[in-house]
């Protein structure tokens, strides 16, 4: 029976051979909360969420302007706490709608869209 050419290898011989290897672990980096505005005036366009709290409206006063008769000028807030934000209605005149319900407030969560008349947003949760 002929041999094998891995026998007449000196570094395989015996089955096994000791090989080093670096592992660089995956470090993703941190993301920021943010807003992306997908239906409305000057959309598509992401608002970073940066502070403790941001108040969107079509106010210049606003920290997140939206350009829209239907947005009132302080429509609405987000507030950090514990790690996540909660949205308030500002007593607008057309409401907030979180995923296709009327709120007054309300903890977000990662993908949920928020309706202003026919400004549409979605929250995107931040990482890291």
């Amino acid at each position: 029976m002929a041999a094998s050419p891995d026998q007449d290898d000196p570094d395989i011989s015996g089955g096994t051979r000791e090989i080093s290897v670096n592992i660089t672990p995956f470090a993703s980096a941190p993301t920021p909360f943010s807003l992306r505005l997908v239906q409305g005036p000057g959309s598509p366009r992401t608002f970073l969420l940066a502070r403790e709290e941001v108040i969107l409206g079509r106010s210049s006063e606003a920290d997140i302007q939206v350009d829209s008769t239907e947005l009132s000028r302080k429509h609405l807030a987000l507030r950090r706490e514990h790690g996540q934000y909660t949205v308030f209605d500002l007593g607008s005149r057309n409401g907030v709608y979180l995923n296709g319900v009327k709120i007054h407030s309300a903890v977000l969560h990662e993908g949920d869209n928020l309706q202003l008349g026919s400004v549409v947003l979605v929250f995107h949760e931040g990482r890291g």
